[in-house]
């Protein structure tokens, strides 16, 4: 059953953050539910639609220094339709008429990202720390060993007694009780987006006192946890194959599809919105999908433009509050005196075929007059701002400064391709985007984009070894930058956002690159590889060494708990597939792996870095030959291909040469004739891919390099250009490359 839902553009908003818009429930006298959303300028308003009307019951002045960054409402039997904002360290409570009716001012020192509220307790998320108050006075606290992405509260031991689930970067949800964790759960990713399901999504009902809970992560799976206060369990994955944005909003309250069940809808940080339907043997299949051109932020339902059907909806990145309505639904002129009218007669309320389409097509040119309206006045408000400012003498240096213009970014590692994908999202339409990095980017083609890249010759003497420009074709508030970089040295990466508006203002993102930075985290290294191990003892503390580990890898929390002596993570290099563990504590630091590269770079990082800081340290290495064999044919393969694609793209040439001059080139073996056929794709992959070849004869040099440096061996240079002739050479085997790197040819 596919589903055929209409869109309804709502209301417009600034830029908003993640959960800040809430559906308030149904009164008495069964009018349609208000909306309440909140927005990064402070303002926080109350709206519902009546008969195709749009009413604003309250809306509250802006305030720049009060960004609102979590709107909830109550979980209490008398708080259900009280709104709770919290905005810096403050929780504000309103009700549904806009009064003020409560104010709390944490004293903390984060900025409050989720907010909760029961009775008189009040559960708080920052970055990192998790707090839980009664009446104003703490309760428990909670310091997170990673970043803290999302939070719920979850009725695990009884219906007044909530316990707190964290979603954090290191790959676990956990679950709290005070200020411990009573389980945590391991996740296939970083959890982005975690939603508490009342109706529970198990149609073989067996687990029925489990509580469900949904999250998505940030490579875009959405995954089911039953939890039970002494344990968890995991339902059902939905993978994510083509490769869409990071889920970043869930919602699971209405049945579309009429089946018992409610329906689960995703949105994701790309625009994608998917409703999905649970068939009888447990599996997703996807009912309803759409693509929008922004970052769904948060989504809720219920009977939002009448009370003929629920709909869905979304506040998105820019601000814009949407709906979907199933037929039946949405803003139909009358409708509700329409349902009234043939239920007092007896009638049926089964809309006449093409009676709906009409209405609907009515309401559409009500909501079109309203918005034409709405732009009329803001018309003449811009003219009479335009006029005072220029009686005033403005200065249009100073207009440009004070423009209202914001922009989101994430560089975050793909790792099945082993690169970045850099995605910039602007509150206006994007007009350019300049890149300068001080380290090498192969940068790559993203088809999605609305954008034609251009490169600039590498300027060396200022250290801009990548400069690159995004030149906007299509209107677009969003655009991806991907490239690949290769391991090594730290690097900074530098965009210019230019947006298509006057006068011309930049936003400047900086992202840094780091010496590892292909590595991503894992939660169990194999212990069956070979290894190499390279210890690091002096007189360090632990923050010095978790220093140096933040400053290699990513995704490292940028401190460590208090009172934790040491820590211990693990990595996986998402280009070849070898691991990295670093254990470390105050005057010891152990990194173990099976690629020396990976070594290699640790040592000349620390060494750095230890020198810097006048700290006196010594360094023992354990190598192995075994494990130098195990990388070099893990590179193997991948090095074989791209040698075979190089030697066929310049065959390619000289073929369509020939094919050109004699035209008839039945001649030509099965091999020749092949190539020819297989032109564009031959083309197409060399174009994808044309440092990958360069890119992995300098990997394995760089290997040969590092293992004799680490190992106390002197390479003689003259052996160096020997062993690229070899790794060039297509007739080369893996035994005779593994013979020249242990000095046996």
């Amino acid at each position: 059953m596919e589903l055929e839902l209409f869109r309804q553009d709502l209301i417009q908003t600034t830029t908003c953050s993640s959960g800040t818009l809430a559906v308030l429930p149904l009164t008495e006298e069964k009018k349609t539910q208000k909306v309440a959303a909140g927005d990064l300028s402070g303002v926080v308003q109350c709206f519902s639609v009546k008969k195709g009307e749009f009413t604003v019951a309250f809306k509250t002045l802006p305030a720049a220094t009060s960004k609102v960054t979590s709107l909830v409402l109550g979980k209490g039997k008398q708080q259900k339709d009280k709104i709770f904002v919290a905005a810096g360290n403050q929780i504000r409570g309103l009700n549904k008429k806009g009064k003020e009716f409560f104010r709390f001012n944490t004293q903390l020192t984060e900025t409050i990202r989720r907010v909760d509220v029961f009775e008189k307790n009040i559960w708080s998320a920052g970055e990192y720390v998790h707090n839980h108050f009664i009446e104003g006075k703490d309760k428990a606290l909670y310091l997170s060993p990673d970043r803290i992405n999302d939070a719920e509260v979850v009725p695990l031991f009884s219906p007044m007694e909530l316990w707190p689930v964290l979603a954090c970067q290191d790959r676990y949800v956990r679950v709290l009780r005070g200020s411990e964790v009573t389980y945590e759960a391991p996740t296939p990713s970083a959890p982005v987006s975690l939603k508490y399901v009342l109706a529970s999504h198990d149609p073989q009902h067996r687990f029925p006192n489990a509580k469900e809970v949904l999250y998505g992560t940030d490579t875009g799976t959405l995954v089911q946890l039953l939890l039970e206060p002494e344990s968890a369990r995991q339902g059902f994955t939905l993978g994510n194959p083509r490769k869409q944005g990071a889920v970043s909003a869930i919602y699971s309250g209405i049945d579309f599809t009429k089946t018992g069940m409610n329906n689960i809808v995703i949105g994701r940080e790309d625009g994608a919105v998917e409703v999905l339907d649970m068939e009888d043997g447990g599996r997703l299949r996807t009912v309803y999908s759409i693509k929008l051109t922004e970052s769904i932020n948060t989504l809720d339902g219920g009977f939002l433009t009448g009370l003929l059907a629920q709909e869905f909806v979304m506040h998105t990145f820019s601000g814009k509050v949407i709906s979907f309505a199933p037929p039946g639904g949405g803003l139909l002129v009358g409708n509700s005196e329409l349902a009234k009218s043939k239920a007092s007669k007896g009638g049926s309320t089964v809309p006449v075929p093409g009676a709906e389409e009409e209405e609907r097509r009515a309401s559409y040119l009500k909501q079109i007059d309203r918005l034409r309206g709405d732009i009329s006045v803001l018309k003449q408000e811009i003219e009479a701002e335009r006029s005072r400012f220029v009686m005033r003498g403005g200065d249009t240096a100073l207009l440009t400064i004070s423009a209202p213009f914001t922009v989101q970014d994430k560089c975050k590692l793909e790792p099945d391709e082993a690169c970045y994908v850099l995605t910039i999202e602007s509150a206006v339409p994007i007009f350019t985007v300049a890149i300068q990095c001080n380290a090498a980017l192969q940068m790559l083609d993203v088809p999605t984009n609305v954008a034609i890249l251009s490169r600039s010759p590498p300027d060396e003497v200022n250290g801009n070894l990548t400069l690159a420009t995004y030149r906007c074709q299509d209107s677009t508030n969003r655009l991806a930058v991907k490239f690949k970089v290769r391991e090594g040295k730290s690097a900074s990466l530098s965009a210019f956002v230019i947006p298509a508006i006057s006068p011309k203002a930049a936003v400047v993102l900086r992202h840094t690159i780091r010496p590892l930075c292909l590595h991503q985290r894992i939660t169990v290294m194999d212990t069956s590889r070979p290894t190499n191990e390279l210890l690091i003892t002096g007189s360090f503390a632990t923050g010095d060494a978790h220093a140096w580990v933040t400053g290699l890898l990513p995704d490292i929390p940028p401190t460590l708990p208090p009172g934790q002596d040491g820590a211990s993570f693990v990595f996986q290099n998402t280009l070849l597939g070898t691991q990295l563990l670093c254990r470390y504590r105050a005057g010891e630091a152990r990194f173990v792996s099976d690629l020396v590269s990976t070594l290699g770079i640790i040592h000349e990082h620390i060494m750095r870095e230890a020198t810097a800081a006048k700290l006196r340290v010594s360094v023992s290495f354990n190598p192995s030959a075994q494990s130098l064999q195990h990388s070099v044919a893990l590179v193997w393969p991948q090095l074989a291909k791209q040698r075979t694609l190089k030697k066929t793209f310049l065959m390619l040439e000289a073929l369509q040469e020939l094919k050109m001059q004699d035209g008839d080139v039945s001649y030509l073996s099965d091999e020749y004739r092949s190539v020819l056929e297989r032109a564009d794709k031959i083309r197409q992959e060399y174009k994808e891919q044309p440092q990958h070849l360069d890119h992995l004869i300098a990997l394995i040099k760089d290997l040969y390099l590092d293992f004799c440096k680490l190992s106390g061996v002197s390479t003689p240079k003259q052996r160096l250009p020997a062993l690229e002739q070899l790794l060039n050479d297509t007739s080369s085997t893996l035994e005779q490359l593994m013979e020249f790197l242990l000095g046996q040819r």
